[in-house]
């Protein structure tokens, strides 16, 4: 039986950066041990763009990855990375193929590159956008954690999509926290702060040079 938890869970933290009144949800499968995941690869969203405000898929992708980079206590991989590793190893540029096929190259080789990888699903053919993450096992492609979100604030825009990857990725922490031992956890808090501290910085950078923040500042 899957454990559920924070079922509709209201977030009524009004600061500039967060989505008000978001609710969401999670699940975490039976066999599942966040704890233990180390490197999340971003794979490519189940997603179509239908409004001009919102990101183009590509876009998308990397808006995910740097959310994760910039928030995540663990080691994020770009798809752009996974697709130039498998390139390399196999000779196959997904790039070039069709979704499905790509997918399934993907799903053969991710193992090699992370121990788990990530979904996202927009919803967006309503008036408010449904987000969905779907964290894999990198070796047998099982389900490990779901997490949705969906707001009445929660705009189809690419600042929004960010900032739900955002939230998807620092909810992941605290929910793989409470299954680690104190010294786990002390180290976890010590990455989740050194993440925060990354992220200030990199938005002092971008605020006062107007450059982009990816090209100005590489994460250590």
């Amino acid at each position: 039986m899957k454990k559920f938890l924070a079922a509709l869970a209201m977030l009524a933290v009004f600061v500039t950066s967060s989505i008000a009144l978001a609710a969401y949800e999670e699940n975490i499968e039976d066999d599942a041990n966040l704890g233990a995941v180390k490197k999340i690869a971003i794979a490519f969203p189940n997603y179509y763009k239908i409004e001009d405000a919102e990101p183009d898929i590509y876009d998308l992708v990397k808006d995910i990855y740097n959310a994760g980079r910039f928030t995540s206590s663990r080691e994020i991989v770009s798809y752009e990375d996974v697709a130039s590793a498998i390139r390399r190893d196999t000779g196959v540029d997904i790039h070039s193929l069709d979704v499905v096929e790509a997918e399934k190259v993907y799903n053969q080789n991710i193992g090699r590159y992370a121990d788990t990888y990530v979904i996202t699903t927009v919803t967006n053919n309503s008036k408010r956008p449904w987000l969905f993450f779907y964290l894999y096992n990198a070796t047998d492609s099982k389900l490990m954690y779901t997490y949705s979100i969906q707001s009445n604030v929660l705009d189809k825009t690419a600042k929004d999509y960010g900032k739900a990857a955002e939230d998807f990725f620092k909810q992941l922490d605290e929910t793989a926290k409470k299954n680690l031992s104190k010294e786990e956890r002390r180290l976890l808090e010590e990455k989740q702060k050194a993440a925060r501290i990354y992220k200030r910085h990199v938005e002092k950078v971008t605020y006062k040079t107007g450059k982009d923040k990816v090209d100005m500042v590489r994460k250590k």
